[in-house]
C-alpha cells in the first residue's frame, strides 16, 4: 500500500483515529461497564476514557501498517537500549529541573501556596514522588508514542517539517481539554456513552477561558517536537514529559493557587498552573533549541 499523498492527509488520518476511537467508546462503554459490574463499579466516563485510549492505539497501529509506516525508527524507539535509557534519564532530570525553575518563582510571588496536604516527613514525600513518577511514565509513554512517535515520525518521513513541528502540537494541546465529564447520567443506558462523548467537548465551548493554557501546552508540544527532531528518538521526549508530569502531580497535590494575587495572571484557571508563565518558559526553550539550526 502507498502512503497518503499529502501531509494534510496523514494529519487528518490521525485526527480521524482519535475521533473514531471516541465514537467506538460511545457505543461500547455502556456495555463494557455492564460487563465489568460483577467485578468492580467503574464510572462510565472512566470506561469511556480507557476504551478511547485502546481504540486510538488499535487504529494508529492499523494506519501505520496500512501506509507502510510501521517501524521502530519511525516511532522513535531506537536502540541500543542502554543509550536510550541514559537519554531518557537525562531528559527526566531536565524535565524536573525545568519544572522547578517554573514553579519556585510562583511560590515566591505568592501565586502558589503550600496547603495542609503537604507531607511532613521524607517517607510521605517519597511516596508522593513515587506516585507522581508512575503517573508521569504512563502518560509520557502513551502520549509520546502517539504524538511524537507515530504522528511526527510519519510527517517527518514525508518531509513535512512544519506539520510535524507545529501542527502535531495543536492536536496535542487540544486533547488536554477533553474529558472530565460532569453531566453523565447516573443510570446508564445504551445511549449514555454519547452523553459522555458530548461532555468530553464542553471545555472547548469557551475557548477564551482556556486560551492561555492552550498556548502553554502548544509551546510544550513544540518543545517536545524539537527534542524529537534534534535527537532522533523518543528517549529525551519521554524523559522530559515524565519529569513535567511527575513534578506537576506532586506540586498540584501539596499546593493551591492564590487566584487574587498581583501575579495571578501568570497561571490560568484551567488547572491553576498552565498559563502565560509556562508558555513563556517553554517558548524560550524552543528558541534555544531552534536557534542553532538556523545558523
Amino acid at each position: 500500500m502507498k502512503p497518503p499523498a499529502s501531509a494534510a492527509a496523514v494529519f487528518l488520518a490521525f485526527v480521524a483515529a482519535l475521533l473514531g476511537a471516541m465514537l467506538f467508546a460511545a457505543v461500547a462503554s455502556p456495555w463494557m461497564q455492564a460487563a465489568l459490574a460483577p467485578f468492580a463499579a467503574v464510572p462510565l466516563h472512566r470506561v469511556f476514557s480507557r476504551l478511547t485510549m485502546l481504540g486510538v492505539l488499535a487504529i494508529t497501529a492499523w494506519l501505520l501498517i496500512r501506509y507502510e509506516l510501521a517501524s521502530r525508527a519511525l516511532l522513535g524507539f531506537i536502540g541500543p537500549w542502554p543509550g536510550f535509557m541514559r537519554r531518557a534519564l537525562a531528559g527526566l532530570a531536565a524535565g524536573i529541573a525545568m519544572m522547578a525553575v517554573a514553579l519556585l518563582p510562583l511560590f515566591a510571588l505568592h501565586v502558589l501556596a503550600w496547603n495542609a496536604i503537604a507531607p511532613h516527613g521524607w517517607s510521605g514525600w517519597l511516596a508522593l514522588a513515587g506516585k507522581g513518577l508512575a503517573a508521569g511514565i504512563a502518560v509520557a509513554l502513551i502520549e509520546e508514542t502517539f504524538f511524537r512517535g507515530a504522528m511526527q515520525g510519519a510527517l517527518q518521513r514525508m518531509g513535512a517539517t512544519r506539520w510535524a513541528l507545529f501542527g502535531v502540537p495543536l492536536l496535542y494541546a487540544g486533547v488536554h481539554f477533553l474529558g472530565r465529564p460532569a453531566g453523565v447520567p447516573v443510570i446508564v443506558e445504551p445511549g449514555s456513552g454519547f452523553a459522555a462523548l458530548g461532555e468530553f467537548f464542553t471545555r472547548l465551548a469557551q475557548p477564551l477561558a482556556i486560551l492561555d493554557a492552550f498556548v502553554a501546552l502548544w509551546c510544550v508540544g513544540v518543545l517536545l517536537a524539537l527534542v524529537r527532531r534534534r535527537w532522533g528518538d523518543l528517549a529525551g521526549c519521554i524523559g522530559l514529559h515524565t519529569g513535567f508530569v511527575a513534578t506537576i502531580a506532586v506540586f498540584r497535590k501539596v499546593s493551591s493557587p492564590a487566584p487574587h494575587g498581583d501575579w495571578s495572571f501568570l497561571v490560568g484557571s484551567f488547572d491553576g498552573l498552565l498559563g502565560w508563565w509556562i508558555a513563556a518558559l517553554a517558548g524560550l526553550m524552543c528558541w534555544l533549541l531552534w536557534k542553532p539550526k538556523e545558523k
